[in-house]
């Protein structure tokens, strides 16, 4: 369509900065050549899950896994709001913000990520981190080596609850934290009743698991926590108290409720039903993507290289949205490639059914995680924090 018939001067609003975002938030000049504004809307810098339990186990620094979202949007030329989306009015094409006012769209992407389900009452108990935020993973790397850094023989009890790969790359991570202090950690990870590492080939878990023994962190089956008192996980059935200094809950994450609270259509986890253009199948000018949404026709796991994936898509449909044009489609992988980083400079990558461990494989995920942070880090002006 020309310029002369292609509407302009509409709103486009990004509802959170998660790794499907990234991209629009990279190209969202082309909003303000078209005539469109942009808005952009989360409540902190971007952090990067791929270097995460990295940043944990103390080797990379927590500055190396943002990215300032406020400055791509800036230089964008377009308008951040530092704030959380409490709800979104589809009749009215409005979101509703938690401290501010609500805000018009003409075109909404959703990348509002997942949250950990809620252990009964971790909320309330002093020790207790969960996965997400990621910040939790850097305060919870702070208040180790506090407590190693005062006393290095203070081994304190650490208990993850959790049998998938985060849970276990959790406790690969601590354990190797506490080596670099030249302490000890006692990291118990909790496995539900499916038991450990059921995502992974059964040869490739068993290797993991034996990496774990060795290493002194022990990996209880069959062991799923019902609540947290003061000091102790309460095990489901049993009862049992299992004694900790520290409790991480990694038990699985569960999309933003704020979907499901606004009433758009969701699947039974709560993830925003959208086709394969990655619009909501209630309204053509809602789109979304990552862990906060469900592609009609397919189950997907909630890992970051669907999101990357689908990122490109959801910038173009955006614009497409904007100025009535036709969407693109977008379909998933079925296979890629996930790397687990095992604390020890190893790493465990998979595709399909094949896997290999080894340093390689750690070196692998580290150049392509870094070099993913890096063109965004760039392009938002950031200096590369080694």
């Amino acid at each position: 369509m020309n310029g002369s018939t292609r509407p302009s001067g509409r709103r486009v609003v990004l509802a959170g900065a998660g790794h499907a975002q990234l991209y629009t938030l990279k190209h969202a000049i082309e909003f303000a050549r078209r005539g469109h504004e942009l808005v952009t809307i989360a409540p902190d810098h971007f952090w990067y899950s791929g270097l995460a339990t990295g940043v944990l186990s103390g080797l990379y620094t927590p500055a190396i896994d943002k990215v300032d979202v406020e400055a791509l949007t800036r230089q964008a030329g377009g308008r951040f709001i530092r704030d959380r989306i409490t709800e979104v009015d589809l009749t009215r094409r409005l979101v509703h913000l938690e401290r501010g006012d609500p805000l018009s769209f003409d075109a909404l992407s959703i990348t509002l990520g997942s949250e950990p389900h809620p252990v009964p009452g971790a909320g309330g108990v002093p020790g207790c981190y969960s996965v997400k935020p990621i910040a939790q993973i850097c305060r919870l790397r702070e208040e180790i080596e506090r407590r190693l850094t005062a006393d290095p023989s203070s081994a304190p009890r650490i208990v993850v609850a959790g049998g998938g790969v985060t849970a276990v790359e959790l406790a690969s991570n601590l354990e190797a934290l506490a080596r670099r202090f030249g302490g000890n950690v006692r990291v118990v990870v909790l496995a539900g009743r499916g038991g450990p590492l059921r995502q992974l080939p059964p040869a490739a878990a068993s290797l993991v698991l034996d990496i774990l023994e060795r290493r002194g962190i022990c990996v209880q089956s069959g062991a799923r926590v019902e609540r947290v008192e003061p000091g102790c996980a309460i095990l489901e059935g049993s009862g049992t108290a299992v004694a900790f200094d520290l409790f991480v809950n990694a038990t699985g994450l569960q999309p933003n409720p704020v979907l499901k609270r606004s009433g758009l259509p969701v699947d039974g986890r709560g993830a925003m039903l959208v086709d394969d253009t990655l619009r909501s199948i209630a309204d053509p000018n809602v789109h979304g993507g990552g862990d906060c949404i469900a592609i009609r026709g397919y189950e997907l796991p909630r890992i970051g290289v669907h999101a990357i994936r689908e990122a490109p898509i959801l910038f173009r449909n955006l614009l497409a949205a904007l100025d009535c044009e036709p969407a693109e489609t977008y379909a998933p992988q079925a296979r890629y490639l996930w790397i687990m980083n095992l604390g020890d400079e190893t790493g465990l990558a998979v595709r399909g059914g094949l896997w290999w461990h080894g340093r390689l494989a750690f070196r692998l995920k580290d150049w392509i995680d870094r070099r993913f942070l890096r063109e965004y880090q760039i392009a938002a002006g950031s200096d590369i924090v080694a």
